[in-house]
């Protein structure tokens, strides 16, 4: 986090040059000097709506759009909560896919994962050009961008594919419904080289059933498929925060 109130102002003053809007930009205007806060946003069509903003985790201004720590929300939810969203956005959060659809679309994005194993390790994954789909298109997961990180890429096999749910089947799988098996919302193929909207923290044991077993909370390059983080926090970001041009 920036601390020098001299390069804050200047760092503030290029940021409004380069960001226009008032969308997940009011993270990173909002945001440029401050700690991890609540901030209100709005975009076309929707009612103002309250995010987390983060300023601490991957330098200055990214919008919380996902956050899993303990367990307290249910993500083992219907096509429709999954559009619209769903829990507190300093706490277990979906932000929704219909915002995310809006927020994406509206100006180049980057997303960053932040993935926390059952040992306190901290890695994450970050892509240069986010963009999710409208509501025609099954909140299509249409770009990544390009990968950097340390904990492996497990989201490229997800790209280009449409979102699922326990009540709407759309993966690719012959047999089976992979969101009411992993018991969770995603870009589900056949089935899942990541799977962040599982529904356990706790499911390292062994189970009968391999797709039961594959509901971890999951990076498949971090610790593979039957291994479930201890805590994930999704964020987007406007591109040209950092990269100006």
């Amino acid at each position: 986090m920036l601390k020098d109130s001299k390069a804050c102002a200047i760092l503030l003053t290029i940021l409004i040059a380069v960001i226009s809007g008032s969308d997940a930009s009011e993270c990173v205007l909002s945001q440029s000097c401050l700690p991890a806060r609540v901030q209100s946003i709005e975009i076309e069509g929707e009612a103002p709506f309250s995010v987390a903003c983060d300023s601490e985790t991957a330098g200055i201004g990214w919008t919380v759009i996902q956050r899993r720590t303990d367990g307290s929300v249910d993500f083992f939810r219907n096509w429709s909560e999954y559009a619209e969203g769903f829990g507190t956005p300093d706490g277990e959060y979906w932000m929704g896919l219909q915002k995310l659809n809006k927020l994406t679309n509206n100006q180049r994005n980057e997303l960053y994962i932040k993935l926390v194993d059952q040992n306190d390790e901290v890695r994450y994954a970050r892509y240069d050009n986010f963009v999710i789909g409208s509501e025609e298109d099954k909140f299509q997961l249409v770009s990544t961008g390009q990968y950097s990180g340390d904990a492996g890429d497990s989201l490229r096999k997800h790209t280009g594919k449409p979102f699922s749910t326990k009540d709407q089947d759309n993966d690719s799988h012959a047999k089976a419904n992979c969101a009411k098996a992993l018991k969770g919302g995603w870009w589900y193929f056949h089935c899942a080289d990541s799977n962040l909207n599982g529904f356990s923290f706790d499911c390292q044991m062994e189970k009968s059933n391999k797709l039961e077993r594959n509901g971890c909370i999951y990076w498949n390059h971090w610790h593979g498929r039957s291994y479930s983080m201890k805590s994930v926090q999704m964020m987007i970001r406007p591109f040209e925060a950092e990269n100006p041009t």
